[in-house]
């Protein structure tokens, strides 16, 4: 009986603090850096590659989804160089706009 008093005890003692832990690192998911933004690119960028290896992409889809990039490269450029809220809600919409481009154009393909 004594040991489950203990482990009471110390779950009770504990858990606040893993309430405090679980809120700071969610709350930095929240917020977008600059970095973060230019990484996520990257990422985004190498999905365009692939996209482009596939055979069967037309001509207007690779002219599209270049344009896309493009813009979302130079919207990088400008957060990286001006990081205001602006930019980075920018930045996030262009990259948004090639991942459902790429995840639409795979599904009329299938």
């Amino acid at each position: 009986m004594k040991k489950i008093k203990r482990l009471l005890v110390v779950a009770l003692l504990i858990s606040p603090l893993l309430g405090c832990q679980m809120e700071r690192a969610s709350s930095s998911i929240d917020k977008p850096t600059p970095h973060s933004v230019a990484i996520n690119y990257l990422f985004v960028h190498g999905m365009c590659m692939g996209y482009l290896q596939d055979p069967y992409v037309t001509k207007a889809q690779f002219t599209a989804l270049a344009q896309l990039d493009q813009q979302a490269k130079l919207s990088i450029i400008r957060v990286l160089t001006q990081p205001t809220t602006t930019n980075l809600e920018q930045a996030q919409y262009l990259m948004e706009q090639m991942i459902a481009f790429i995840t639409s154009n795979q599904k009329e393909q299938l």
